[in-house]
This record gives C-alpha cells, structure tokens and sequence, in this order.
C-alpha cells in the first residue's frame, strides 16, 4: 500500500513538472507583473515588468501566447520581446482570430535555467492588425507571379485571400511580410485595385497593371487572303488564344505565340483592301502605326470570243479563295461564280445586258477591280440589249409599231397598276424611251386593243361599244379620233398593213355569255377615212373560238398569218393578197402555238415565243421564206421563255422585249433582245 502512494506521488510531480515550471524550486525572488491591450484595430499590446533580478542574471525572456489556460514553454507560442530596463515589450499583428479567446502570460529564463512566469491574463480579440502593403510588382503579364510586400500578413495561406478587382488570385507563399501570388487570368480590367484580406481584416493597393502590348513590326503589309504574317513586339500572351488579332473589324486566327512573336493568318472576311492590325492581349489593344495592303486581283486570261450563257474560266491571281467573295462583270452585268479558287474563276457569260455586244470583263474584290485588258466580243445573233425597260408590257396592247422610223408601244409604266396606259417612243441610240400622255383611256371592257401602223402614222383600235379607232400624227405629236371600225367589237383581234392601209380581222367578243368568235376582215384608208369589208380569213372556227391575236408579218405586200392557236390542230398557216383580195394557205406551223410576237426582215418572216396549246413558254425563233414556202428554225431568243410579248424592226435589226418570262410566264420580263442576221 506505501509502495503504491509512493509511485503515484513520483508520477504527478512528473506530470506537473511538464505542464507548469512554476512548482520548480526558486533560487531568486522575482516578481513579474504583467499587462494587456487590446486595440480597436486588433492585434494585441503586451507589457510586462519585473523586479527582484539583475539584468546580466537574465537569458531569455518575452510572452507565452496560448488558446489554453496557463500558457508555458511546452504549450505556447513564444512571443519575442523588446527588454528596456526592468520592462519588456511585445505586440502581436498577425495571425489572431476574431473574437477568440487568448491566455498570456510573461516568463523570464535566467542563466541558471530557472524560470519565472508572470500570473496569468486573458482577452478577446478584435483580430490581427490590418494588413499593410508597402510594395508591389508594379507591371506584369496574366498569370505572371508577382510579389506584395508589407505587414501584418500570415504564413497561414489558407487565412489570406488576395484578388485582383473581382477576380481571386492564388498564393504560393506567405509570410507576415511577403505574399507570392499569381495574376489571375480572368482579370476584367487591365489596372485593377489589388486588394490583400488577412482573416478578416483588408487593405487595398492602386498602382498595378498589366503591361500593354507593343508591335514593332509585320513580315509583310502587303499580301493576300491566307497568307501567314509575323508580328514582333512584345507584351503578347504565350497563350495564343488569348492574343485577339485584328484587321479592321475581322479577326484573324493566330497560329503561334510568345511573348514577343504573334504569327497570324489573313482572315477571308477583311471588309476593306486597306485594314489597320489591331493587337488586343493583357486586356488592352495596340494598333500598328501602317495599314496593311491587300495585294489587287490580276486577270491574265479570258477567252475572247463569247456567246451569253457560256460557261468560261478567268484565269488570273489573288483573287478571293471563297468564290462568292469575287464579283464578275462582263460590261455592267454581274456573273454568277460556279467554283474558283486564288487563280481561277469558273462562270457563265450573263444575259446581258451587252448594248455593244461587247464587254469589258472585271474581277472585283473587296474594293479593288482588276479589269481584262481585251474587249471581249458578244456573238450571239440575239442579245440582250437591255434589263431596265421602263414599262410593264403583257400584250393587252398588240403589238409594238414602227411608224416615221420610230419605234413606239402602248402598255403601263413599269411600277404602276392602276391601269393607267402610256405611249412610249423608242430611242434606238441609247435604248432609251420616253413617256407621253394618251387621250383616252382603256376601260374595263376594252379588254384586246391592238395598235398599227401605215408606215407614217399610229392607229389603236378600242374594242368598246363604239369601236373607236383613233390616229396619232406622228409630226405633229397630236391624237385625232377618226372613223369608228365598223365590224362588231371584238378584242385580241388579229392586224397588219399593206401599202399604207390597215387591216383588222378575227378577234373575239369575251362579254357575252357564250363569247362570240369572228373570221371577217376589214380595211380601212387613212386618206379617206373610211373602212371596207374584204374577204374573210378561213381559218377555222374551232369549239365556238377563234384565233386571237395571231403573228403577222408583210413581206412584198403579203401578209402572213400564223398562230393565236387554241386547239392543237391549229397549226395551219395562211397569206393573203390585198390586189386579188384572196387568202392562200402555206405550209403549216411546227405546232400550235399562240401569244408569240412577228416581224418581217430582209424578205423573211420570223415568229419568237410564245406557247404551244396546253404547254409553256418557249423561246425559240422560226424563219418563213416565202419563196420555197418553208419553216427553218433559227437562233433562239436568248434563254428566257416567253410569252404576250412584243416586236418590232428598225434600221436593218429586229427587237423582242417584254412579255412573260419563264415557262409559265410567271413574271414580268423588263429585258429587250437585239437580233441582228
């Protein structure tokens, strides 16, 4: 039982030996007092004063700083201290934690070993110190490595928070002085406020950036799309995607980067041949001080000899690698692209218009044009002369007239639909037509007027109640109402003229219930001012309808009718006499065709367009000579079908214009064709 109590004794001194010194036996009596603050700012002020030792008897002394009772050398952190007479001094800045609670107490170590603590006092603390910054690395790149200097910092890194504006930055290294951290790459802004947070305590510097990109130089301003370019400089990113390279408002892909080298690719889309680089890197731009040049298109090839709708490759260089990204003209006509690359453009000859039936070819990129030093020349036997006719023509007015050597037609101006008609005079110099007033107007059931000519003067016939008929003296610009047509009315009548008389015939009456269809004839003398009935036409009446607005042409003083065909089986063709006042049948048309348009030229007739019976729109043009009595089919009529549409010859040349265009005549046509044999 002694044994026991005696064992136990031994291992409590032990035990308390370990956990406080002051059971130690003394051989000096000193009495140590000590004192503690705490200010507003945080951190804490220890104060300590002592009696009782000599100074040179002292070698060590300072603060025992602990979160548990009764701090000593075992259990706390030291405080070091500044010893001045018989008083020491210490503050802490660093690492203390909001309202948690500290034991300290003040220990002098004498030379002997012996040691002595002051009693123990306790505070709450209102955290560390603020931090405070002194320096930091001024300039640097995104994620750069930058240091910040100051106080009152930790080594417990996971108790500092440093951002960069909004964006937190991460810290490799930490002291209570120095803080080692890296620029975060998500930075909003280039000068951002760099703010240090140590527990909860913040301080803030102003006066970082990061450095601005410089260029020095380009391998090249002046080169072509795709062309690989190298800028010099400095301050770039070693992250190529994040350099943003610029020509104009187009950016260009960078293929490589470090921090003094950029290299760039042309981008397809520069919206000018001129662009100014632009560089944005570090979350700032820099311009280059010279613009850069994009090399002209050159055109070394085309074929000189052409036909419209031919397919041709321009053979040339730096033209545009997207094929779109390239304009053709030939003359003013835009050519569609079919495939191309930077040396060749494969296209077809537009339409037209070719007024010269020649054209200058150019290759547009951008704003640069390269222009083909040949005039190329236009083959066709038809060409389009024009694409802007200025009216609106659907054959309500047959046909076209020549009257004093001067093209004329009556028919609606162009954006207009109120019905209002107009008559258009044809300038053959510049294809021009200019706009005069009628005096009467086409009412609702005027439907079919036609209008001729006796080689001097224009006559229209309305198909109204009272048959008007009315001239216009072509030298005196004036219109006169003459002689009522006195067969019954009758519209899409069929009409020519021989030596200066007029002949009108066929036609039918669409107004009463059951149409009324017609075969006689009548000719009227402009000097007389009378009209006559003359042989009727035998073409046939066919389901109670007849031919409307058949193609006619004189050639010697013969007329030739054909067409205006309403069933298949009318392909009979037919001419007539005026001296012996008889009709003739010829040979037959190739189909039954109806709404074509006529002429007569150099001793031929010709019929252009119009649509077979329960078909389509055509383009073709057939060719009646009379002295063999044949059809021969001729050179098309460009590539548009047709229909209701208009004709006439001036000066040795034949045009066809207007009309519905494409195979079901779904459109205006506002072309005009030239044909020249």
């Amino acid at each position: 039982m002694v044994k026991n109590i005696f064992y136990s004794s031994i291992l409590l001194i032990l035990v308390l030996s370990c956990q406080n010194d002051d059971l130690t036996p003394k051989s000096e009596l000193i009495n140590l007092t000590l004192s503690v603050s705490v200010p507003q700012s945080g951190g804490a002020k220890l104060k300590a004063t002592y009696t009782g030792v000599e100074q040179n008897k002292i070698s060590e002394s300072g603060f025992l700083l602990s979160r548990q009772p009764l701090p000593n050398l075992n259990n706390a952190i030291i405080i070091e201290s500044k010893r001045s007479g018989n008083q020491l001094e210490s503050t802490i800045d660093t690492d203390l934690i909001y309202n948690g609670e500290y034991f300290v107490r003040a220990y002098i170590k004498l030379v002997s070993k012996e040691i002595h603590y002051s009693d123990e006092q306790s505070f709450v603390s209102l955290g560390s110190s603020p931090p405070v910054i002194e320096e930091v690395t001024q300039q640097a790149h995104l994620l750069d490595t930058i240091t910040i200097s100051g106080k009152n910092f930790t080594s417990k890194i996971n108790n500092i928070q440093v951002k960069f504006g909004e964006e937190s930055s991460r810290i490799l290294v930490s002291s209570d002085s120095i803080i080692k951290c890296i620029v975060p790459v998500t930075l909003k802004s280039s000068n951002p406020s760099i703010e240090v947070k140590v527990y909860e305590k913040e301080v803030a510097f102003n006066g970082f950036s990061l450095f601005k990109p410089e260029i020095a130089s380009v391998s090249s301003l002046n080169a072509t799309f795709r062309d690989h370019l190298t800028i010099e400089g400095d301050h770039f990113d070693f992250e190529a995607s994040r350099n943003k390279v610029y020509f104009g408002n187009i950016e260009a892909a960078v293929t490589y980067s470090d921090r003094r080298t950029l290299k760039i690719m042309v981008p397809d889309g520069l919206e000018s041949s001129s662009e100014q680089i632009k560089i944005i890197t570090q979350l700032q731009e820099t311009i280059h001080t010279t613009n850069f040049q994009l090399i002209a298109p050159q055109i070394s090839f085309v074929p000189e000899d052409l036909f419209a709708n031919q397919e041709v490759v321009i053979q040339g260089a730096y033209f545009h690698p997207v094929k779109d990204k390239n304009k053709i003209i030939f003359e003013d006509a835009v050519a569609n692209i079919s495939s191309g690359d930077t040396e060749t453009l494969h296209t077809k000859v537009p339409l037209g218009p070719f007024p010269r039936r020649k054209a200058i070819v150019k290759v547009q990129v951008l704003d640069m044009i390269a222009t083909y030093e040949i005039e190329l020349d236009v083959l066709d036997k038809w060409a389009m002369v024009s694409n802007d006719l200025p009216f609106r023509y659907y054959g309500s007015i047959h046909n076209a007239i020549v009257a004093s050597n001067t093209a004329y037609i009556i028919t609606e101006k162009r954006d207009e639909y109120a019905g209002t008609k107009y008559l258009w005079k044809f300038n053959p110099e510049d294809l021009s037509w200019q706009q005069h007033n009628l005096p009467f107007d086409f009412g609702v059931n005027e439907i079919g007027a036609i209008a001729e000519t006796d080689g001097t003067n224009i006559y229209v016939y309305l198909p109204n109640n009272s048959n008007d008929f009315w001239e216009y003296n072509t030298t005196t610009s004036t219109w006169s109402k003459k002689a009522n047509f006195i067969g019954n009315k009758r519209g899409a009548a069929t009409h020519f003229s021989i030596n200066g008389e007029i002949y009108i015939g066929l036609g039918v009456d669409s107004l009463p219930h059951s149409p009324i269809s017609y075969n006689d004839f009548y000719k009227y003398s402009p000097s007389s001012n009378t009209w006559v009935q003359v042989y009727d036409n035998p073409f046939g009446i066919y389901a109670g309808s007849t031919r409307r607005n058949v193609s006619t042409f004189v050639i010697n003083n013969i007329a030739y009718l054909t067409g205006g065909a309403y069933s298949t089986g009318d392909t009979d063709s037919w001419s007539y006499n005026p001296n012996s006042n008889t009709w003739r049948r010829i040979a037959d048309f190739n189909s039954a065709r109806h709404s074509s348009a006529s002429f007569a030229l150099n001793g031929f007739g010709y019929v252009t367009g119009g649509s077979r019976v329960s078909g389509s729109n055509r383009n073709d043009c057939w060719r009646y000579d009379p002295s063999s009595d044949s059809w021969v089919q001729m050179e098309d009529v460009g590539h548009i079908p047709r229909g209701r549409h208009f004709s006439f010859t001036l000066n040795g040349k034949a045009y066809v214009g207007g009309g519905g265009i494409y195979d079901s005549g779904g459109s205006n046509g506002y072309d005009l064709y030239e044909y020249i044999p």
